[in-house]
């Protein structure tokens, strides 16, 4: 494979980070508002929609990730994917947020479709561009930079979502009230979705772009093998390859866990802010907190990868997380609304610290794959992690809308009830916690610590060697 320039570095990460990052937190963050509040969909309906899209969507992730370690084209392995379904990709987040003027379960029906193939065209363009971090190179360090701007550019994502998000809401709704202020309108949600559409669009090619040079039919034609031909008995196979790791198995179930807290938590920040803290405008002040605390923590993160290896950053990150919550828990006050920004900040950008961690871990598992199977398995990795992730979030929606009709939220009320602000802080700054003790228990059964992961390694490399040797023989 060649050597990765600066601009193909920075152009796969960067435009893949923010096209997947940019779906996955419009769809997280605006949906169930859009859903509830626009169109008067029942909470517990909207947890059904997003529950059975994702659960859909989840268990169609590994085949996508066989499909795309067995694919060869002219467009080379992954790359191919990423290319072709980026197009569609816009399209549909735009379809998610232009449910039509129609009956009630007519809306419902549609946003069901809308959701559904949303989900499963994003599988299709996201699956193949993480596979590529473990494809483009097999140098550990260069695998981490990849991995750190990727996830940093996730959270840049997430801040021009949450803040651009609601700038788009209220700058092109068509409705005001009596103090000439933005009511939030089908006109606003349609402009939302056109625009970060498109930016999801050339978001994925220009990760495309990127990884030009080493995802290429040459290299294919290099790695020629029967085994890497595409066909139904060998995609098979290679879902069953996820089976035999255990490190890769912990780490789809401490994913999981981790993003259905991230789903429940971040899919109540407007009702938090707009219910509890009276002021929905500082949406767009904690995102800005978390960026400025999420660049530090990126530092933290890739001190503690490069001394303590993956594993035991992963675990320092769950008890960063955990320490800030329980203290706001003990210590919230609603009028002290900067300090409960802040100690947020501080919890969202441990938990994306662990998230940034789970990524470079998927990589070692890829590794360990190789090593079983000696076969290329950065789809079927990526592909586990992706699962869990979006079975996770799914189970997070259905959860959260659960839990929105338990604490007797009511969708678009200027006042909720004390019981529904109780229960909005709990879901907000306890539930993230329950996240990370599962991660932690996961931990146990996970075997790469950093030494075990180089000796994998040299092993590989050593196994190369002598297969190069034969070959020249």
């Amino acid at each position: 494979m060649n050597k990765l320039t600066t601009t193909d570095r920075l152009s796969y990460a960067v435009g893949g980070g923010l096209a997947s990052n940019l779906g996955f937190y419009v769809t997280l963050i605006f949906f169930i508002t859009y859903a509830t509040d626009i169109h008067g969909v029942d909470p517990m309906t909207v947890g059904f929609i997003t529950l059975v899209s994702r659960l859909l969507d989840a268990f169609i992730d590994p085949i996508m990730g066989a499909i795309g370690d067995k694919t060869r084209t002219r467009f080379g392995k992954y790359r191919f994917w990423v290319i072709f379904s980026a197009p569609f990709a816009g399209l549909t987040t735009w379809a998610v947020f232009a449910c039509p003027d129609i009956s009630a379960v007519a809306k419902v029906v549609y946003m069901y479709a809308a959701y559904i193939i949303y989900s499963l065209v994003s599988t299709a363009a996201n699956i193949p561009y993480h596979s590529l971090t473990a494809y483009l190179t097999d140098d550990v360090k260069e695998r981490s930079n990849i991995v750190l701007i990727k996830q940093f550019t996730g959270l840049i994502a997430q801040f021009i979502v949450s803040a651009g998000g609601v700038w788009i809401l209220q700058t092109c709704s068509e409705r005001y009230d009596a103090n000439g202020r933005a009511i939030i309108d089908s006109a606003g949600y349609h402009a939302l979705g056109v625009t970060f559409g498109l930016l999801i669009m050339f978001g994925f090619w220009l990760c495309a772009w990127g990884a030009r040079n080493n995802d290429t039919a040459e290299r294919l034609m290099l790695e020629n093998s029967e085994e890497d031909k595409l066909s139904v008995i060998a995609v098979f196979r290679q879902v069953v390859n996820a089976f035999q790791s255990r490190s890769l198995l912990s780490l789809a179930i401490m994913s999981a866990a981790s993003t259905l807290v991230l789903a429940m938590s971040s899919g109540i920040t407007v009702q938090f802010f707009t219910a509890v803290l009276n002021d929905p405008a500082m949406v767009k002040t904690a995102a800005l907190i978390n960026v400025v605390f999420g660049a530090v923590v990126y530092v933290i993160v890739k001190l503690c990868v490069t001394r303590y290896g993956n594993k035991h950053s992963f675990v320092i990150m769950c008890y960063l997380t955990i320490i800030p919550a329980v203290i706001l828990w003990f210590t919230f006050n609603k009028e002290a609304v900067w300090y409960v920004m802040i100690m947020l900040g501080l919890v969202m950008c441990f938990t994306q610290g662990a998230t940034l961690v789970t990524w470079m871990m998927v990589t070692d598992c890829a590794d360990e794959l190789y090593w079983r199977t000696n076969q290329n398995s950065a789809g079927i990795a990526s592909s586990t992690l992706t699962f869990s992730n979006k079975f996770g979030s799914a189970i997070g929606a259905f959860v959260l809308g659960y839990s929105l009709n338990l604490i007797h939220y009511v969708p678009g009320a200027s006042v909720q009830s004390a019981e529904t602000i109780s229960g909005l802080i709990f879901l907000m700054i306890i539930v993230p916690v329950t996240g990370k003790v599962i991660g932690l228990l996961s931990m146990l059964c996970y075997p790469l610590s950093k030494s075990r992961h180089q000796q994998i390694l040299n092993e590989i490399h050593t196994r190369r060697f002598n297969e190069s040797r034969h070959s020249d023989v």
